[in-house]
């Protein structure tokens, strides 16, 4: 049976008025390639998104950070760019839809099970000239603890899974 043009009418009336903001909001946002997001990644610095706190190792970038903190326990690292995915379940902040992300996905040697892929997520405010914003913000998600907010937390998160060894080059802020 089909839909009479009246029913259809009155569907449409119940789509939030919102949504059609959001479409609209949507296509005014600029277009960035998800390869520039995940290069912007992999150089942005552990202070652009420590959110203004200063560690020892605020210079390191992302790419390289990651790639020490997993070290063996890491099959792979893979790298995807585009809308965030790592939000808030509860609201706030980050709960809004944001498309200027890069997420890095561990696949882990011996994971506990088909979900246990841990997940950070780098934020980048809005695009200028046709490149990447600054980073800002820190995301992450681990099996066994869910979601963090802030990159130490999932640092301290993955060492207590992972106990580094003795002599991990790491610094302290002690």
């Amino acid at each position: 049976m089909k839909p009479t043009l009246g029913v259809l009418a009155a569907m449409l009336l119940l789509v939030p008025a919102a949504s059609t903001g959001t479409m609209a909001e949507q296509a005014k946002r600029p277009h960035i390639a998800k390869a520039a997001l995940i290069a912007a990644a992999h150089k942005a610095t552990l202070k652009d998104i420590d959110y203004d706190q200063h560690y020892c190792d605020s210079d390191t970038t992302v790419d390289a950070w990651l790639k020490a903190l997993v070290g063996k326990e890491a099959r792979a690292i893979t790298w995807t760019g585009g809308e965030c995915q790592l939000v808030n379940p509860y609201g706030g902040i980050d709960a809004k839809e944001w498309p200027y992300c890069a997420q890095a996905t561990v696949t882990l040697k011996h994971p506990r099970n088909r979900s246990d892929r841990p997940e950070i997520e780098i934020y980048f405010e809005t695009p200028v000239d046709g490149r990447p914003g600054i980073a800002y913000a820190f995301r992450g998600m681990l099996d066994d603890v869910g979601y963090l907010r802030f990159r130490k937390d999932f640092e301290a998160a993955w060492d207590e899974r992972f106990p580094p060894v003795p002599d991990a080059a790491r610094c302290k802020d002690e």
